[in-house]
């Protein structure tokens, strides 16, 4: 997705509701099981920064990082923030929000995503995953 640059300087502030399909089905750790919803709000601070307001929502095909099951977790994103445009965006007057957005989703996880939080994890013996299973190793 794109906006005109000149678009949000007319307007001031340009509101966007639309769903987003970069993360569904792709073989990442944060997939989607369907589109994400976007709410967004942009403003120009000045010539080279932008500010985007909004909400991301979404069902989120994870990965957990101790038993290497895969779970589905719904999730909404609540954010501010500012970007430096790229030099690309001012040159052409068009601001790309799909990295933006990418950036935005990708930070709002923590660095160990866990199933659960007393997630047992596997054994690094037999590799059998315990919160399934009984260690077959003793």
């Amino acid at each position: 997705m794109k906006i005109s640059i000149d678009r949000i300087k007319k307007e001031k502030k340009v509101v966007l509701e639309y769903e987003d399909e970069q993360f569904q089905n792709k073989a990442q750790r944060e997939a989607t099981k369907g589109p994400l919803r976007l709410k967004l709000v942009l403003s120009l601070i000045d010539n080279a920064n932008v500010r985007i307001k909004g909400e991301v929502e979404g069902e989120f095909l994870l990965i957990c990082d101790r038993c290497c099951d895969k779970f589905l977790q719904h999730k909404e994103i609540r954010f501010d923030e500012i970007f430096e445009l790229e030099k690309k965006e001012i040159t052409e007057r068009m601001i790309y929000l799909d990295n933006k957005i990418k950036d935005i989703v990708l930070t709002s996880f923590p660095i160990k995503i866990l199933c659960d939080e007393n997630c047992k994890g596997i054994c690094l013996g037999c590799g059998v995953n315990l919160n399934k299973n009984k260690c077959k190793c003793g």
